[in-house]
């Protein structure tokens, strides 16, 4: 569960321009917003199928993946750049969710910890316990997901730089 950002960085064989067009190829054109109606229409535009979407810009990209049959607008998403190295590319970048979940999250766990305490102040503790309860459950479930996996297996399986090792045996 990416609550907090997770580092990533990998070596790649290709040049930055190629890697970048071959990640171009690769996703198709979609940057999820808070805009319910748009990610809606999206998800249903994909929805018997498992793809990966994003934005390519100048020098990164941002990189999120759907799984078929749902809906998974607000998943983790990887946030990187790309730079040019010795034998290639070198990806850097972040794991994590939009800022509009962390935004969204934010209010919600305000919302319920106002409504458990104005329950508290009323001296009815079962239901300040039964919201508090509720408010959990549906945060958990706001910022579960396990996309960044299916990122970072596409990710990692970029082609790799070969290692040149000498046999000193001979």
């Amino acid at each position: 569960m990416p609550l907090i950002p997770r580092k990533y960085t990998a070596e790649v064989s290709l040049p930055p321009k190629r890697l970048m067009r071959k990640l171009d190829g690769d996703m198709t054109e979609y940057m999820p917003t808070i805009n319910v109606l748009s990610s809606g229409k999206f998800m249903r535009q994909h929805k018997g199928e498992s793809i990966y979407y994003g934005r390519c810009k100048a020098d990164g990209f941002n990189m999120f993946y759907h799984r078929a049959k749902r809906r998974d607008g607000g998943s983790s998403g990887f946030y990187g750049k790309v730079e040019k190295s010795g034998k290639g590319s070198v990806i850097t970048g972040w794991f994590r969710k939009p800022v509009y979940v962390y935004v969204v999250s934010l209010l919600w766990t305000a919302f319920f910890l106002l409504s458990a305490g104005g329950a508290h102040g009323a001296k009815d503790d079962k239901t300040a316990y039964f919201i508090l309860a509720v408010g959990v459950i549906g945060l958990g479930v706001m910022l579960y997901d396990d996309s960044t996996r299916y990122i970072r297996l596409y990710l990692d399986g970029l082609k790799r730089p070969e290692s040149r090792k000498e046999d000193s045996d001979a």
